[in-house]
C-alpha cells in the first residue's frame, strides 16, 4: 500500500497522536489517558514503501478498506474509536 509522509501528517493530526520525534516519527493514540496504541514511521518526504504502509495500517488496527477512508477524511475521529471498540481494544 503506497501512502506519502503527507498522507500520515494528516493521519496523525485527525487521531490527535501524541508525537514524539526523533529518529522516526512516534505517535501514540491516548484515549481517556490511557496510551492505546503507537504508529512511527520515518522522517523525509514523499512516498512511504508498501510494506511499511502495510505495518502502519496494521498498527492502527485498521483493515486495508477502512485505512484509505482514514487517509481520504470519510473516517473520522469518532468512527476510528467505533472500530476499536467493536475490536475491544479499547472500552
Amino acid at each position: 500500500m503506497q501512502i506519502t509522509k503527507s498522507d500520515m501528517k494528516t493521519v496523525f493530526s485527525k487521531l490527535g497522536l501524541e508525537i514524539r520525534s526523533t529518529g522516526h516519527v512516534y505517535g501514540w493514540f491516548v484515549y481517556n489517558g490511557k496510551k492505546i496504541l503507537r504508529v512511527h514511521h520515518s522522517h523525509g518526504k514523499g512516498e512511504i514503501p508498501g510494506k511499511v504502509g502495510d505495518k502502519i495500517r496494521s498498527q492502527l488496527k485498521l483493515n486495508r478498506n477502512d485505512f484509505l477512508k482514514l487517509i481520504g477524511c470519510p473516517l473520522s475521529y469518532d468512527d476510528y474509536v467505533a472500530i476499536l471498540r467493536e475490536k475491544g481494544i479499547i472500552e
